[in-house]
């Protein structure tokens, strides 16, 4: 009866090591799902910008890709124009 219960023990400790095992590549999957629908996302808003014919105003305002705008400052009067700053 001894043997048996140390031999269930350890059967039970391996089918936990490996539900364990499995659990985690199956988070390291979801992480990776996640990513793959963000890319997949921002391609389709890339896309759908080069699809809108020129002239058009978008049904939703758009935001700088760069985060920032440049600009050319010029002296006039003594006086530079301050730069533009886009949050």
């Amino acid at each position: 009866m001894a043997q048996l219960l140390v031999a269930q023990t350890k059967i039970n400790e391996t089918v936990t090591a490996f539900i364990n095992h499995l659990t985690s590549k199956f988070d390291v999957m979801a992480t990776h799902q996640k990513a793959t629908d963000t890319q997949i996302a921002q391609i389709a808003q890339q896309v759908s910008h080069l699809s809108r014919p020129q002239g058009y105003l978008p049904g939703q305002p758009e935001t700088n890709p760069r985060g920032h705008v440049n600009t050319i400052s010029t002296v006039r009067d003594g006086l530079a124009e301050s730069p533009v700053m886009v949050l």
